[in-house]
């Protein structure tokens, strides 16, 4: 009896030490996976309306194209502009359409206005960035600068930058090489609708170009640009006329120009046309502009031109 008593005692001992012990884990937990790192999405480009064709030629130059989506009427002289939504002329903005457009900046040369209206757009959040429309070199490539900054493409900028340059001293050793002979005469005019032509004088686009390609402007007399009289015409005496292309069409093409009054009276001249743009302002082509002037100016080429 005694050693069933101690039997029984001893099972419930034991029972009781199993109860106490702690469980043994059925399986190991998994480590907990390390925490990715979120990375923030890249901010979107801003969408941009431009005014001027010298400002849009650049952004597109640029390679920003894709953000444009408003440009002016004087930007529809470029081909690749006149895709995109208008904003009407640049001296006369209206700002509930070009906030339609949804755009974040306006990126305008200084002739953009009226002032009421970019003061409206700078209030509804839009920024207004005004850039010089000055009709010179330094203007010209200061304004490549200053859009490759703000639109995040220095080095396609300075790529810009360098290639007006190389096209300018190119240019610059075509016009030397002309020294020896008479400076060219060039008179420029462009169509200001049917019947109408304009001359430009100095302190314009054409001026600067007319003197980067190493001629001489057949109008000094004043500045800006007046309406063509037979009488300037015969005192300019010019042996070039330029004109832009659009404005040849306008014309009649060289037959229509050379009745025009004046111009039928001047004999020897030639006529050569540029692109339209280079005549508005001096954007990132203007060596390329120089050039064509020079070959229709009759210059020779030099050894990689």
């Amino acid at each position: 009896m005694n050693r069933v008593t101690v039997l029984l005692a001893a099972l419930l001992l034991s029972r009781s030490a199993l109860a106490a012990a702690p469980a043994a884990p059925s399986a190991a937990k998994a480590a907990p996976a390390p925490a990715v790192a979120k990375t923030a999405p890249a901010p979107a480009a801003p969408k941009l309306v431009t005014v001027g064709p010298a400002v849009t030629e650049t952004v597109f130059a640029l390679g920003a194209g894709a953000q444009v989506v408003g440009v002016d009427d004087t930007s529809l002289a470029l081909p690749v502009a006149r895709s995109r939504p208008k904003v009407g002329y640049q001296r006369a903005l209206a700002a509930e359409p070009l906030l339609a457009l949804g755009a974040a900046w306006l990126l305008a040369s200084e002739e953009a206005g009226p002032p009421g209206v970019l003061e409206q757009l700078r209030t509804a959040g839009m920024e207004v960035v005004v850039l010089s429309n000055l009709p010179t070199l330094d203007a010209a490539r200061q304004r490549i600068r200053t859009l490759a900054t703000k639109l995040g493409r220095v080095s396609e900028g300075e790529a810009l930058v360098a290639e007006l340059e190389a096209d300018l001293k190119r240019a610059a050793a075509r016009a030397a090489s002309a020294k020896q002979a008479k400076p060219k005469r060039i008179l420029a005019l462009y169509a200001r609708g049917a019947n109408a032509l304009m001359v430009a004088g100095k302190d314009t686009a054409t001026d600067e170009l007319i003197r980067l390609a190493g001629g001489v402007n057949a109008v000094t007399g004043y500045t800006g640009h007046r309406p063509l009289t037979a009488e300037a015409v015969v005192g300019a005496a010019p042996d070039i006329i330029l004109l832009p292309g659009s404005s040849l069409e306008a014309v009649g093409g060289e037959a229509g120009l050379r009745l025009v009054p004046g111009l039928s009276q001047v004999q020897g001249w030639k006529l050569t046309t540029i692109e339209d743009v280079h005549f508005m302002s001096l954007g990132p082509k203007l060596g390329k502009a120089v050039q064509r002037l020079q070959d229709g100016m009759g210059l020779l080429a030099q050894d990689g031109t």
